[in-house]
């Protein structure tokens, strides 16, 4: 799907970043046929694949939009490791995701609230603004931190 000359140890190499040797080894290798929409795989392994697919066609600009929703944490770790790992590798990523720990790391950060750029900068740029991204990031931090209660929610 990436490209047509890829070799299969290339396509092995690309599941095994994504730690998805297991899988391939469960569905007895790489001439296993994916039900339609990848139904026999979880969505965290759906993301990763697709994840697998799009590395291998080694494109300058990679776009990805919510790469890591309704997945479990280890996947969405595995995901963003290796987006991060394009970084320095003259690639542009253009990442869109409403958890803000994906994007802390970015290079240019572009905050928008109903349909507008309304802050702009770097992760500690943006927290020393104090404005709505800070506000925000620190509400997502300590909704993932664990045992809270409603009136923290609120608060």
């Amino acid at each position: 799907m990436a490209r047509k000359d890829i070799s299969d140890e290339a396509i092995v190499e690309s599941i095994k970043s994504v730690r998805l040797s297991d899988l391939l080894e469960r569905k007895g290798g790489l001439d296993y046929v994916l039900r339609e929409e990848a139904g026999d795989l979880s969505g965290g392994e759906r993301q990763r694949l697709a994840l697998a697919i799009a590395l291998l066609a080694d494109r300058d600009i990679y776009l990805f939009d919510e790469a890591t929703s309704n997945i479990d944490s280890d996947s969405e770790r595995i995901i963003m490791e290796r987006i991060a790992s394009l970084k320095g590798k003259g690639k542009t990523i253009l990442l869109i995701s409403h958890r803000l720990s994906n994007v802390v790391y970015s290079d240019r950060i572009y905050f928008l609230k109903d349909g507008r750029i309304t802050e702009e900068g770097t992760h500690s740029v943006l927290m020393e603004q104090e404005g709505e991204y800070a506000s925000l990031y620190r509400t997502q931090k300590r909704l993932s931190e664990g045992p809270f209660s409603l009136a923290e929610v609120q608060a």
